[in-house]
């Protein structure tokens, strides 16, 4: 029962490492396996002490999906960053002569149209800001696996 030199019997650990090189403490896994975005992850997922990402839609695949969210996060932000400017403005110019002063009433209209309009812009940010992570989820996905969602 002996072996011939230089094989081992596939049972041992070591078997399919050449001899020289360093071998990991545990045998080879079997065939590599992938995991799918919408089903279970590896071994230990969902990570402790928080839920299971929820599967991403077919949609977070596409361009679109990818510029929608993108719009639904700039617009807000432009729309909050042109009206701070428009205020400042407002007020500098009020500032400049006694006759401009109702300019500075209209730049405390600006800031209530802030104040009442940004939990509005948050609905479509927050959103945005979720669609962008699930877009970019998705390439990562398509990027490292291949996988892609069936047409």
């Amino acid at each position: 029962m002996t072996e011939p030199p230089g094989q081992t019997p596939p049972s041992y650990p070591q078997h399919g490492y050449p001899q020289g090189h360093p071998q990991p403490d545990h045998p080879p896994a079997g065939p590599q396996q992938r995991f799918s975005p919408y089903g279970q992850g590896p071994p230990g997922y969902p990570p402790p002490g928080g839920a299971a990402p929820a599967p991403l839609p077919p949609a977070a695949f596409t361009s679109r999906y990818r510029r929608t969210a993108w719009w639904l996060i700039w617009v807000p932000v432009g729309l909050m960053v042109g009206a701070a400017l428009l205020s400042v403005a407002l007020l500098a110019y009020a500032d400049s002569d006694t006759d401009n002063a109702a300019a500075g009433y209209l730049a405390l209209v600006v800031w209530a149209g802030m104040l009442f309009g940004g939990p509005l812009l948050l609905g479509a940010f927050i959103p945005g800001c979720v669609m962008l992570s699930r877009s970019n989820r998705a390439r990562a996905v398509l990027r490292t696996t291949g996988y892609g969602p069936s047409v």
